[in-house]
């Protein structure tokens, strides 16, 4: 009796070859150590970032300078067209950003009603808003309106306010005024 090749048991021999390459490909497993080798040897690794450095990889708004400033009101106002309170973060607590007409004293309620209040071309704005200018005067940042760029939408400095002034606390930046 002849066995006949057909296209089905093809498919299924070339997937069964190609889990085999595969799982036999990463061999190698851990030594006696914990480490992962494949011979066997250690396995030099980088040493651990300290935690403010690694602070500011994942949250631009804790670098130094007018470049967190910047991170960190691009961050905000980009929640707050998404109605994102953990933005909330980038306000200072009792500054008069929150007492302003936009937070009304409460952050969370107050960027949570930010996107039913704005018109869809300046939420659209806001979205997608970059920070490109801004300086330094005695330990804060002030950002005109001048300063915000954004890729789609549109609004005017009635959107939002003339300029931003933010202070640095403890790792991040916030808005002040």
């Amino acid at each position: 009796m002849t066995h006949r090749f057909t296209a089905r048991t093809g498919g299924a021999l070339t997937a069964a070859a190609l889990a085999a390459a595969f799982f036999t490909a990463g061999c190698g497993g851990e030594n006696g150590d914990g480490e992962v080798g494949g011979d066997g040897g250690a396995v030099s690794r980088p040493p651990s970032p300290s935690p403010s450095e690694t602070a500011q990889e994942s949250d631009p708004s804790a670098r130094e300078g007018i470049e967190g400033a910047r991170a960190a009101l691009q961050a905000f106002l980009r929640g707050q067209a998404a109605g994102d309170d953990a933005v909330c973060r980038y306000v200072a607590q009792g500054g008069d950003f929150l007492r302003g007409p936009a937070l009304r004293g409460d952050c969370p309620a107050g960027v949570r009603s930010t996107p039913h209040w704005l018109r869809p071309r300046e939420r659209e704005a806001l979205r997608t808003v970059i920070v490109k200018g801004g300086r330094l005067s005695g330990g804060r940042a002030v950002i005109p309106f001048s300063a915000l760029h954004w890729t789609s939408g549109s609004m005017t400095e009635r959107t939002l306010q003339g300029e931003f002034t933010l202070r640095r606390n403890g790792e991040v930046w916030q808005i002040v005024e």
